[in-house]
Parts: C-alpha cells; structure tokens; sequence
C-alpha cells in the first residue's frame, strides 16, 4: 500500500507536493482504513479522490505516476535523454533537477523509494527501508552527467554476490535506474520494489481501451456473473457481456496486413491476445495446443421486452458510459480481489452520477485486501462525507506562480460535514475554476 507520494519539477508541479494516504483523525468510515497491528505501522485509507478546476493540474498527478513507472519498469536505451517535462512557467527550472518519492508498504515492510534527475541522468537515487525507530538504507546512488557511483548497504549471503552488485552499480548507466538495472541482470534483492511498479501500479486514462480488462476475464464464469450482477443493479438494459467465435480472417477489421500477421506470429500455443480494432470492436485471439488460432469478439447481451430471446449487440453500438463501466467493472474486480493500487485520472467520464458513486461503492464494500485507488473526478456527487473520509479527498489548485499545489480537506478545521458540495461551490476550500461574468465581455458588443 501506498503511504505517499512526493513529485517536485514535474508537468504542473514546481516545488515539492504529496499526497499522503495515512488516516487522519477523522473516524467516520473505519472500513476504509486498514490498521495494523504494530503500533508503528501507521493506519492508512484505501482512496484519495482528487478534485480541482479544468486546467489545475489533476490529470499531471497521473502523468506523475505513468512517468516513474515506466522510467522504472522499462528503463532507459543507451544515450537516450531521461523523457522528463520539468515544469515550464519559471525560469530556470528546466535546468534544474525533478525529483520523485514514494513510500510504499511491500509484504508488511515500508520503503522509501526517492529519485532526482535531469534531462541527462540521476543525481540521486535511493531506497531506504523504515523500521520502527530508525530508518536503514539499502542503497545510495549518487550520479553526475558521466558517471555513477553506487553504495549497497548490508549483508550479502557470500563474496560472489557482493561482486555482482560491484558489478553491477559499475555498469549502470547515468540514465538508467540502478533499481532497474539490478532486475535487468536477474539479481533479486529489490524485486519486491520493482514488480510493485510493475504489476501493482496500474494507470488509467479517460480515453484509454483497455484491452487487458474486458477480456482477459471473459472465459471465467464469475467474471461473466459479476458483469451481470452489474448491468443488472445497475438497470442499464444489458443482461451481461458475451463473446462469439468468428473464423480468424475476419480480424482484417480495419487491421493493416502486416499487424494481423505480427498478431499472428505473437500469439504462441496456449496463450491468449487481446485485441482492439480501430472500429473499437474487441477481440480475444487464441492459439491452442495444436498451433490452431481461434478468435472471439466481444459483444453485450440484451433481452427483448417479453424476455423471450436475448439479442447480441456490437460493443460500438453501446454509449459511451457503458463502454466505461465495460472497461473498469474487471478493474474493480482486480481491487477487489489483489493488493493493487489504480490510478485513474476522470473515474467520472462519461459515466451517469450514481454510475461513479456505485463504482466507489462497491469498491469499499468488497476490498478486504490492501488495495488503494487514487483517482480524479468533476462529480460533486460523491464529493460527499457519507461515501468518503475527510482524508480521502484532495484539492489541486494552481498559485499566482501558475503552478499547481495540492492539500487535503482533512486540514481545513471547520466542519462542513451537513454539506461539503456547497462549501466547495462556495470557494470554501479552493480548487475551483474563477468564471467572470462572460456576457459583460466587450467582444460581444
């Protein structure tokens, strides 16, 4: 789980902002806080639902997150430039350095896991393992243009692992993450870190497919029972998701030749692809045990009035909003059922009001593990102290300086419990947009 977040230099953030997901004070909704039992193990809230003008710098929160887990989990090509967006509205500050910091609970141990890079290396990076009253580092790398020098801290199990690591931090690129650089060369030791960049950071944009969710699922029954469940409470008019097999040419929807041949030659025995044509048709595209590919395309499920016959309808035939939820329902699930943690930048988009708020819902009421989203949104209906904590709601607003602050409702001291939504309209906490009077404009006269 997430403890916070620290980014400074980065898109719309000048100096340093966090987001902390350690529980406040606040003692409604104890089911959305997981507590441990060691007293120096701090409490911490499963969600932080960040609100902000158009503009304020909401969706550069995502770009945060998307920026270290890709510069962590791919790395960096020899001589390639470190692909930063310093921020742009002051002087110098693209000459100067952006720095990244998480805290982060891996397997009941927390670590800090901080960079500082430029365009052309890291200055500095470091992991640091916090226990209960000290703080141990694991490694310290301290890089300059050309160069990178590396300090590993603590026991190895014999002198041969202890001249790998030489090794290694000798051979770490200044544009490289040593962290990667470790799992690069098969050792190990900080791969806990790693894979939870890898496998339980996951980013979502508002305009994204997402291929691997609404399919991957599909051959499993409960995931079928689920989509129902919830088309259902829902009252969409959709019984459920279903698939057909259709012969394996027919991918050439829209595919130029040449991809529909790389899809082929990918696919190997036993393994599944899915796939999203440009006509935003989906697919899943199988190659069984005998090398023979089967393909399946994803459709949405009706029944007619008098339930007589259920009728199949194309995905690109359903709204928007339901395309939405179609895509975030195995989200869900996943948040449900794994410790991950979702980024999602507009959870509102396109969706119906009470479609979000049952999206948050659910979430809370089915996440027993340490699962954590954060996500951004416009709804004011869940701006709301009956579906969130205090400390589960964030405010983006941009400075005089133009560059983007963020702070929690947990520090504002007067309660506004009755109606948040109206003390937000009313300016009471920031972070809205200023509309002047547009029809006293002189280009209208």
């Amino acid at each position: 789980m997430i403890l916070q977040v620290t980014f400074s230099n980065l898109f719309s953030f000048d100096a340093p902002q966090t987001i902390s997901f350690v529980a406040g004070k606040t003692a409604k909704h104890p089911e959305h806080v997981v507590k441990y039992p060691k007293r120096y193990d701090p409490n911490l809230v499963k969600s932080a639902i960040v609100y902000g003008a158009n503009a304020s710098g909401k969706s550069n929160i995502i770009k945060c997150f998307d920026f270290i887990r890709t510069f962590i989990v791919k790395g960096t090509q020899i001589d390639e430039s470190i692909p930063r967006v310093p921020f742009r509205l002051r002087k110098n500050a693209s000459s100067e350095s952006s720095f990244f910091e998480i805290v982060v609970r891996i397997k009941g141990k927390i670590y800090s896991y901080s960079i500082k890079f430029d365009n052309r290396s890291i200055l500095e990076e470091k992991l640091i393992h916090i226990r209960a009253t000290t703080e141990k580092t694991l490694f310290l790398r301290i890089g300059h243009e050309n160069s990178t020098k590396v300090e590993v801290f603590g026991s190895f199990d014999n002198i041969e692992e202890k001249k790998f690591f030489d090794y290694i931090a000798r051979g770490t690129r200044p544009n490289q993450p040593f962290l990667t650089e470790t799992v690069t060369r098969n050792s190990k030791r900080y791969k806990d870190i790693y894979d939870w960049f890898k496998d339980s950071l996951v980013i979502i944009y508002p305009n994204a497919i997402y291929a691997n969710f609404g399919m991957y699922a599909l051959p499993n029954q409960k995931m079928k029972e689920i989509y129902a469940e919830f088309f259902k409470n829902l009252d969409l008019g959709i019984n459920g998701i279903s698939e057909i097999e259709i012969d394996s040419s027919g991918i050439g929807e829209g595919f130029p030749q040449n991809l529909i041949q790389e899809i082929m030659k990918e696919a190997t025995k036993n393994v599944q692809k899915n796939i999203v044509a440009p006509s935003g048709k989906r697919y899943r595209l199988i190659k069984d045990s005998e090398g023979k590919l089967h393909l399946f395309k994803l459709m949405t499920a009706h029944r007619l009035p008098d339930q007589s016959e259920t009728i199949l309808f194309e995905l690109t035939e359903e709204s928007d909003g339901t395309m939405r939820l179609i895509d975030l329902i195995p989200a869900l699930v996943d948040l449900c059922e794994n410790e991950k943690f979702y980024v999602i930048d507009e959870l509102d988009r396109s969706m119906h009001a009470h479609l979000t708020r049952a999206f948050l819902e659910y979430f809370f009421s089915c996440s027993k593990t340490e699962s954590q989203i954060l996500a951004t949104t416009h709804e004011l209906d869940i701006l709301d102290l009956d579906l969130l904590r205090k400390d589960e709601i964030w405010f983006v607003e941009k400075d005089k300086q133009a560059a983007s602050h963020t702070y929690s409702l947990e520090e504002f001291k007067p309660r506004y419990d009755k109606d948040i939504r109206k003390g937000y309209l009313k300016g009471r906490f920031g972070a809205i947009p200023i509309v002047r009077n547009i029809r006293e404009q002189t280009w209208q006269n």
